[in-house]
């Protein structure tokens, strides 16, 4: 019995489907035909039921490309199409192609023990990995998808499968879809994809697969949520903060916080001083003592704690507890009300505390502070409100508070003029500023500072020489960091030579480096006359008392004379407190 080939291609477990080079069919097989389209027949152009299956035949006709695969999406099917050509003497007369449901030799396949255990493997790759992944074929059509990827896009995977990746972007599910673009350049791509409906942007990434003609197998196309890169980018910001406030309370944040502050501390002692002062600023410190001899630098340092602290933008407040009488003094620190005493505002005024609300206020010289003040300052620390004078109304304030003092307040406490419970609210912090002359290391900095300073002022150019050098830095400063810069102000002022040779006064006991005190000028061989003497003794005598007060009711007090015949005095020999 003889089998014709008919019977052969009738009953082929493939699809058979013969067309000529004109794209008419001129055969198929049933299982081609269930696989296809059952309405295809012979006689029929093949374009009329599937243009892109005809367009691969007559690509394979022209380019006379044999044994060629693609693969098309059917009713939901993936199919594999492998094209043959059929010739007639040196011309292709037409194509058979030989058709098979993806799915059925997929099943088969996975039978066996090799691929089996690389399905499970790549599936398990596939199904949890943290990205989403599409795997496209030649002409972007969705082969596979994960959960994740689909749930990018809110979208299920089944819905997906089969699809054509350009029905996301027309379909305004994503604002542009990056698959053609792969097809066309045949070029990797990455770019960020903006998912409308869910108003969240995810970066895609997708690279072509190619054959060895160099024509596109499969895409593939991986994803990412951006908002997690974005909370991880949050997290890591966070972090970094946290390493930079560590960083500012171990490292040498805190000295570059200094120097900005032009603050001069390359002594130890001082370094201490500022760090201490640093992390008051910081964590909102209040009732802060700093106490020093006069000429240390204590009104900076409380400008310097405030500059640094949580209430920089806020007002601050500075107020010489010395420079007013006691009387005035209240009416300064605590406001009054419209009509509290004889010349008194007829709109009342407020108080320096009410001014520094929400800032700081900087009471400077509070050991004389005047006793009958002491007891309402006392009372307005204790409950954060005060009465103006003649007031009954009790006003909220909060500042942070900075005392200053260059006298001893134990003592002042011990001799009953100075309140002990006022002194131990003051002192909850106390800081005490060295003497210039117990950081050496920072006077030939300072005076550096201070000499640029008054050379741009005064438009000189100064310099010192290495004797003056020598001279600075053995003295003991007894005025401190005020002394040092009014030597420099004058030297860059009176001295003629731009180089600076000796700057100290003449009448100054000098430390030397051995610890010997210097010569004493040498007297002159005529006397002067008594007034010039008694001139030159009182002028002495002013400046003695300048080194240790920088109010004119402390040299009141130390001079023993009164308060307005020190300013007299001071003014008739160019001489002043600041």
């Amino acid at each position: 019995m003889t089998i014709s080939p008919q019977s052969f291609f009738d009953n082929a477990v493939m699809g058979i489907l013969g067309v000529d080079s004109q794209g008419i069919v001129q055969y198929i097989n049933s299982h081609a035909g269930n696989m296809l389209y059952p309405e295809l027949a012979p006689g029929k152009a093949l374009k009329l039921f599937d243009p892109f299956l005809a367009g691969q035949v007559s690509i394979c006709l022209k380019k006379r490309r044999s044994f060629h695969t693609f693969y098309v999406v059917i009713r939901g099917n993936t199919l594999a199409v492998t094209v043959t050509l059929t010739e007639d003497g040196s011309c292709a007369d037409g194509v058979v192609c030989f058709i098979q449901d993806l799915a059925v030799v997929e099943k088969a396949a996975w039978k066996l023990p090799n691929i089996r255990e690389m399905k499970l493997q790549f599936q398990t790759l596939v199904d949890h990995s943290y990205y989403g992944i599409y795997i496209l074929d030649g002409s972007g059509i969705v082969l596979k998808v994960n959960d994740v990827a689909a749930g990018l896009i809110g979208m299920e995977k089944e819905q997906m499968v089969g699809m054509d990746i350009r029905f996301l972007a027309d379909d305004g599910i994503v604002d542009q879809a990056l698959t053609p673009t792969i097809l066309k350049s045949k070029k990797p791509l990455t770019r960020p994809l903006y998912v409308v409906k869910r108003n969240k942007y995810i970066m895609a990434s997708g690279m072509p697969i190619l054959d060895d003609e160099g024509n596109i197998l499969f895409v593939v196309v991986i994803e990412h949520d951006m908002t997690i890169v974005k909370e991880l980018r949050t997290q890591l910001e966070r972090a970094r903060e946290v390493a930079e406030t560590i960083k500012s309370e171990l490292s040498d944040r805190n000295l570059l916080e200094m120097r900005d502050s032009k603050i001069i501390a390359d002594s130890p002692a001082m370094t201490q001083v500022l760090t201490v002062l640093l992390k008051l600023a910081k964590m909102d410190a209040s009732n802060i003592l700093i106490t020093g001899e006069s000429g240390t630098g204590k009104g900076f340092l409380s400008k310097f704690i405030h500059k640094n602290g949580t209430r920089k933008t806020k007002p601050f407040i500075s107020v010489n507890c010395a420079a007013l009488p006691d009387m005035l003094l209240e009416a300064e620190l605590f406001g009054y009300e419209k009509g509290a005493f004889t010349g008194a505002s007829d709109t009342g005024k407020a108080g320096l505390f009410e001014l520094a609300n929400q800032g700081t206020i900087f009471l400077d010289e509070i050991g004389d502070l005047p006793f009958s003040v002491q007891a309402k300052l006392l009372k307005c620390l204790d409950d954060g409100e005060l009465r103006r004078l003649g007031g009954t109304k009790a006003i909220k304030v909060d500042c942070i508070v900075i005392a200053a003092t260059n006298h001893n307040l134990e003592e002042l406490v011990q001799r009953k003029k100075f309140r002990q419970d006022l002194y131990f609210r003051l002192n909850i912090f106390p800081v005490h500023v060295p003497p210039l002359r117990e950081r050496r290391e920072d006077i030939l900095q300072i005076s550096q500072f201070y000499l640029k300073k008054y050379n741009k002022h005064y438009k000189q150019k100064k310099q010192f020489s290495e004797k003056c050098i020598e001279q600075l830095q053995t003295y003991d400063f007894p005025g401190n960091v005020r002394e040092l810069k009014n030597i420099i102000k004058n030297a860059v002022v009176i001295k003629e030579k731009n180089v600076l040779t000796k700057i100290l006064p003449s009448n100054t006991i000098r430390s030397s480096p051995r610890g010997r005190t210097a010569s004493r000028p040498v007297k002159p061989l005529h006397s002067a006359g008594l007034n010039e003497e008694l001139m030159a003794f009182e002028r002495k005598k002013l400046e003695q008392a300048l080194n240790k007060h920088d109010s004119t009711r402390g040299l009141s007090e130390y001079l023993r004379i009164s308060q307005s015949t020190v300013v007299r005095k001071l003014k008739k020999h160019g001489l002043s407190v600041d």
